[in-house]
């Protein structure tokens, strides 16, 4: 059955899309009057309005597909919003970060200058992770990627230091040409099908294709597979992503590991999946997937930064959602799925643990610090729940995820990937428990001998993750149900097509 008018997905864009709008102007009032709590207040309540509204589109139709027309126009002549269970996990996972960053960045962010065209960026960030979740044209998924890629730019050189200008430069050139492929890509498809809708050029190229993959659809499949690996730092598309992490303020660092990074992998397994074969599309995600996951562990191993370990870190992780994913079975894909969703969760309270060390100390060279443990027993907790999700310790959610893959793996008959994964997970335990001894143990620095717990604004959005993480890991129904209807959309896509081309609601 149709949404109501207030839970259409129009409005979960609309809202941050507002709120970047009019925040400047709310902003300059309120500096002038000296009360810069009321935008803070209003930044914070936009966010997370957008994310009820998102949650409400999850509970209206949960496990259904709602098709929006804009402007009336049915697909695939028209542009549709499509609310699916792919789109409704990266829309909950995206807006959730969201929430969490702002009220993290409220306490972390106060006083600097600059902070309305901050939060301007963040909400412009949301208006594009959104819209990515729930279009259902691939030109307009294009156009919100780019609306995100550009919030990002400008978040990563917020602070106009060198290296955040040059982190955000890399990001710029290499975002860039990765836009460049996507687009072309885009034009590959259109030439053949003179369509721009996903489900309408699915059907299409799945005629074309009856007979063997053409060399349109194999340049199309290439180009998104490096533009969209250049969005998101797939390895070998990655020079970019580590200096960026290590130079943007925790806030933005932590929207981006877990936010951003998130959808682009959506976006990336949603136009692969949906459009080509599962043949095709299954080797490539498992290929880059076990080269992501092993040669990031690789290079975490041998930093010395704490975010750029993290950051590494993160590109191994995603090699577990693609090799999941790229299985192509119930299993590979639910564990695929539901790693993405404990990445975001572990991988943000790590950034958001850092960020606090960095307010407490000034540096997160690891070098640097030591014996924090004592000085910050709040923040050593948090970072360790995070840090033992990463490694797949029970009972955390990224136990539960990463078992879930490695078994799809052996179940498939990928024994050597498998082996190859475990491999990882071994090398994931190395760098974290190094990180953790030197940065919480041992003997006190001179970075570190003034350092004092941390503000409750700070750790309140931390334990909010933390708690997720427990949860999901002691109830891993829970989380298998919450990816359940995404999996299904990717497992079989007819369902998404029926539905899109006959531009009807599924219960």
């Amino acid at each position: 059955m149709p949404t109501p008018f207030v839970l259409t997905p129009v409005m979960a864009v609309l809202i941050p899309l507002a709120g970047g709008f009019i925040t400047p102007g709310v902003g300059l009032l309120a500096e002038r009057a000296k009360r810069p709590q009321i935008r803070d207040a209003l930044v914070f309540v936009i966010t997370v309005a957008t994310f009820v509204v998102v949650v409400g589109l999850a509970s209206a139709m949960w496990g259904g597909i709602s098709v929006y027309p804009l402007g009336g126009w049915l697909p695939p002549l028209g542009i549709p919003l499509v609310v699916d269970g792919l789109g409704l996990l990266i829309g909950m996972i995206g807006s959730g970060i969201s929430v969490v960053v702002i009220l993290y960045s409220l306490g972390f962010m106060r006083g600097e200058p600059g902070l309305s065209q901050f939060y301007t960026l963040m909400l412009f960030l949301l208006v594009g992770m959104l819209g990515v979740a729930f279009t259902g044209d691939v030109f307009n998924l294009y156009v919100f990627f780019e609306i995100m890629s550009i919030a990002s730019y400008a978040l990563i050189a917020f602070r106009c230091s060198r290296s955040s200008l040059e982190g955000s430069m890399k990001y710029l050139v290499l975002g860039t040409l990765g836009t460049g492929f996507i687009l072309l890509g885009i034009v590959l498809l259109y030439a053949v099908t003179g369509s721009l809708n996903m489900a309408d050029i699915a059907n299409k190229m799945a005629v074309i294709e009856a007979a063997g993959p053409s060399l349109v659809s194999v340049l199309a499949l290439g180009s998104f597979m490096v533009g969209f690996g250049m969005k998101v730092g797939m390895i070998p598309f990655h020079a970019w992503l580590p200096d960026a992490y290590q130079s943007a303020p925790a806030p933005v660092t932590t929207v981006m590991a877990g936010g951003t990074a998130v959808v682009g992998v959506g976006a990336l397994v949603r136009v692969t999946y949906l459009i080509f074969t599962w043949e095709t599309v299954g080797p490539l995600l498992i290929g880059f997937g076990l080269v992501s996951m092993l040669v990031g562990a690789f290079l975490a191993l041998y930093q010395n930064d704490l975010k750029r370990l993290l950051a590494y870190s993160g590109i191994s992780q995603m090699g577990y959602i693609l090799f999941g994913i790229g299985l192509g079975t119930a299993l590979g894909v639910s564990g695929g799925l539901f790693h993405m969703l404990s990445k975001a969760l572990f991988k943000s309270l790590l950034f958001l643990a850092v960020g606090v060390i960095i307010h407490r100390t000034g540096t997160s060279d690891m070098r640097r610090l030591g014996g924090l443990a004592l000085k910050m027993p709040i923040t050593t907790g948090l970072f360790t729940v995070g840090a033992l999700a990463l490694v797949g310790i029970p009972p955390l959610n990224g136990f539960v995820s990463k078992a879930s893959i490695l078994y799809g793996g052996i179940q498939a008959g990928y024994i050597v990937p498998s082996i190859i994964a475990a491999f990882a997970a071994v090398l994931t335990t190395a760098y974290v428990l190094r990180a953790f001894i030197s940065v919480f143990l041992g003997a006190e620095t001179e970075r570190t001998q003034n350092a004092s717990r941390a503000p409750w604004s700070l750790l309140v959005p931390m334990m909010v993750l933390a708690g997720a993480c427990l949860l999901l890991g002691a109830a891993p129904r829970l989380g298998f149900a919450l990816v359940e209807p995404a999996q299904q959309i990717l497992y079989d896509k007819s369902i998404y097509i029926d539905a899109v081309l006959s531009g009807l609601s599924l219960p």
